[in-house]
């Protein structure tokens, strides 16, 4: 199901900051917010663990550079490369300390005054696995063979302690069969 246009609102501000620099998309999955990135004329790199999809985001947006990579590994570029970070619903799968490194990975690979622009799995998202049976840690469970990880909002605020602020927003999307509750956030590097 695609029902999803939450990146309109970003389009002018995701163009302005990276005109002349790479966006990096995190999660890319099937390449949906890809197409909409390259066709704005972004330039691109989307990455994702699997293989799959990644397959898929390559015939969706053949524009992009295509990268396979593992959030829990340290990210494969140089300090400041981009300009503008996408994480939408990808950075939910870890551990809390885990999250936190890759929190410090982004801060590296982003320039000064780069943008994050990312969405979490919020804790009102009782559809798609909020306590569930098993907790692994605090607002982390074991969700079939995943592990899920769900924010409120002073989770999202704590993760992102060091960056601005500048929108913070719980909503309800309609990307999946069930209603999926998510915070969206939008902070400035420091």
């Amino acid at each position: 199901m695609r029902n999803d246009p939450w990146l309109e609102k970003w389009l002018d501000l995701i163009r302005k900051t990276s005109a002349g620099g790479r966006l990096l998309e995190l999660g890319c999955g099937s390449g949906w917010d890809t197409a909409e990135l390259v066709s704005t004329g972004c330039r691109v790199v989307a990455a994702d663990i699997a293989g799959g999809k990644l397959r898929e985001c390559a015939k969706a947006a053949p524009q992009a550079g295509i990268l396979q990579l593992n959030l829990a590994d340290p990210l494969p570029f140089s300090a400041h490369s981009m300009a503008v970070i996408l994480a939408s619903l990808s950075l939910h799968y870890f551990s809390w300390d885990k999250t936190l490194q890759i929190e410090s990975e982004l801060r590296r690979c982003i320039q000064p005054g780069g943008v994050l622009i990312a969405r979490f799995n919020s804790t009102h998202d009782y559809h798609h696995g909020a306590a569930s049976c098993e907790e692994i840690e605090p607002n982390f469970y074991r969700v079939g063979v995943w592990t899920k990880r769900f924010f409120d909002e002073s989770s999202v605020k704590k993760l992102l302690r060091v960056w601005d602020i500048q929108f913070l927003e719980e909503n309800v999307i309609q990307r999946y069969r069930n209603p999926k509750y998510v915070w969206e956030a939008m902070a400035v590097c420091r």
